[in-house]
């Protein structure tokens, strides 16, 4: 139960994301990248792009209602549109660019990691989340 009340606020949260800009002086530092594979398929090749940059982070694959992380060092958050990108049943999905929008408790002197969730076969989103201490 207690699952199904997290997966359903997280994609509730992903609904919830706008194509705001964000201010470049933002100083929120980004640790890590956590993947969720909502759906009942396998998910391969998830990648998070910032196509301004070129960079990115990626899984490879991703069990159904399974998890893949990561941890990178350190990098400062511009407000740049990203694109994820991954394929599921031999087809490949994205969904264009968008920028990640900031939620207003986020605290701006702690770091942050992104969650990806993937919760059908066309449809994906990302927002920041934080560990709470």
């Amino acid at each position: 139960m207690l699952k199904f009340a997290v997966t359903s606020f997280c994609s509730f949260l992903l609904l919830a994301c706008a194509p705001v800009a964000v201010e470049n002086s933002t100083q929120i530092q980004i640790e890590g990248m956590l993947i969720e594979n909502q759906t009942q398929m396998w998910v391969s090749a998830v990648r998070l792009l910032v196509p301004l940059t070129g960079n990115f982070v990626s899984c490879g694959n991703i069990a159904p209602q399974s998890m893949c992380s990561t941890t990178f060092p350190e990098v400062r958050y511009t407000g740049n549109p990203i694109e994820i990108t991954w394929s599921q049943n031999g087809q490949i999905y994205s969904t264009g660019e968008f920028v990640i929008q900031l939620p207003d408790d986020l605290d701006k002197d702690r770091p942050v990691g992104v969650l990806v969730v993937v919760t059908g076969p066309d449809l994906a989103g990302a927002v920041f989340v934080q560990h709470s201490d």
